[in-house]
C-alpha cells in the first residue's frame, strides 16, 4: 500500500487515512446507537452530527493548540478527532451523567451534544489555554453562538495590536495567533445573530474561520425556501475582499476527503498568517438521520 495517497500533495499517510475512516465509522455507529437509546427510552433526547463526519475530520487537522472553538451539536467528531471529547463523554452526555469526572462539558445539565472545555484546574486556577485545545460553552438557542464566536476571535486580535496585553497573565494567548473556528448550519444562517456577527468580522478583520454545513434542509425546509439564491456563498459574495478588505469564502465539498483536508490546511492558514476571516461554505453533505431523535422523516 502506498504511504503517500496518489496525487496528493497533502502527504496523508495510509495509516493516517485509515484512522480517519475508524473516527467517522466510531462517530457514526455512536451517532445511531444514541438515536436508538432515546427511542427505546433510556435517554430522552439525542440530537447528533452523523453525515458531517468527513468535514469535521477534515477542519480538526487545521486546528492548533491555543484555537478556540464555539460551534454547535452537529461537531462530535470534530471534538473527537482534537481530544476535546471522545465517545465515552458523548454517551455519558445523551444519558445525562452528573458526574464531572464523566462528563466534564457541564456535568449533565446540558442536552446532548452540548461541547465545552474547563478552563479552570482543580485548584479553580485558570489552565494554560494557549496549550490546549479549548471550546467554549455551546448554547441552544439559534446562531446564538455567533457573537462569542467573533468575540474570542477579537480577543485574538486585540493580543496581537495592543501592546498593553503582551503583559497580561501569560498562558491565555500567543501573541494573538490563535484561531476562532466556528460551526453554523445553512437553516440558522437565516438568523439576523448570523448576519451581524458575519458582518462584524468583515469590519473588524478579525482570524476567524467560520464554516457553514449545508445538506439542504432546516428540518424539514428546504433551503430554497430559506436562502436568497438557496446559497449562503452566493448571497454573501459581497463580502469577498477586493481592493478593500473583506471575508474569504470557500466552498468545498462535504464528501471530498482530500479536497476538504487541502481546503481547511491552506484557508486556515490565511487566517491565521493574515489573521483575517474566512467562511468555509461545505455543501453536498448529508444528515441521515434526521434533525433529531424528535423529528420525523415523514417531515
Amino acid at each position: 500500500m502506498a504511504k503517500t495517497l496518489p496525487n496528493s500533495k497533502l502527504h496523508l499517510s495510509a495509516e493516517r487515512v485509515v484512522a480517519d475512516y475508524r473516527l467517522a465509522y466510531s462517530s457514526r455507529r455512536a451517532s445511531i446507537i444514541g438515536r436508538a437509546e432515546v427511542l427505546r427510552g433510556n435517554a430522552t433526547f439525542g440530537i447528533f452530527g452523523d453525515g458531517k463526519e468527513v468535514a469535521n475530520i477534515a477542519m480538526a487537522k487545521a486546528f492548533r493548540p491555543g484555537d478556540w472553538r464555539a460551534g454547535y451539536y452537529r461537531d462530535q467528531t470534530f471534538m473527537w478527532a482534537t481530544g476535546m471529547s471522545n465517545v465515552r463523554e458523548f454517551f455519558a452526555q445523551l444519558y445525562g451523567n452528573p458526574e464531572v469526572e464523566a462528563e466534564p462539558a457541564s456535568g449533565g445539565r446540558q442536552m446532548g451534544n452540548h461541547f465545552a472545555t474547563r478552563f479552570l484546574d482543580e485548584a479553580g486556577e485558570f489552565r494554560r489555554s494557549v496549550d490546549m485545545a479549548n471550546s467554549s460553552a455551546d448554547v441552544s438557542n439559534v446562531a446564538g453562538w455567533m457573537p462569542r464566536l467573533i468575540g474570542l476571535a477579537y480577543a485574538s486580535k486585540l493580543y496581537r495590536d495592543n501592546p498593553q496585553l503582551k503583559s497580561a497573565q501569560d498562558g491565555f494567548s500567543s501573541s494573538g495567533n490563535e484561531v476562532a473556528f466556528g460551526t453554523i448550519g445553512d437553516a440558522s444562517t437565516s438568523e439576523g445573530l448570523f448576519w451581524e456577527s458575519v458582518n462584524a468580522a468583515g469590519v473588524l478583520q478579525v482570524p476567524l474561520a467560520l464554516s457553514v454545513w449545508d445538506d439542504g434542509y432546516g428540518i424539514s425546509v428546504p433551503i430554497s425556501m430559506a436562502t436568497t439564491k438557496s446559497s449562503i456563498s452566493d448571497a454573501l459574495r459581497g463580502f469577498i475582499p477586493d481592493d478593500r478588505p473583506g471575508i474569504d469564502i470557500d466552498v468545498l465539498r462535504g464528501w471530498d476527503y482530500t479536497g476538504l483536508v487541502d481546503g481547511y490546511l491552506r484557508g486556515v492558514e490565511r487566517v491565521r498568517s493574515g489573521h483575517k476571516p474566512a467562511i468555509f461554505h461545505v455543501i453536498e453533505i448529508t444528515q441521515p438521520q434526521g434533525h433529531s431523535t424528535s423529528g420525523s422523516h415523514e417531515r
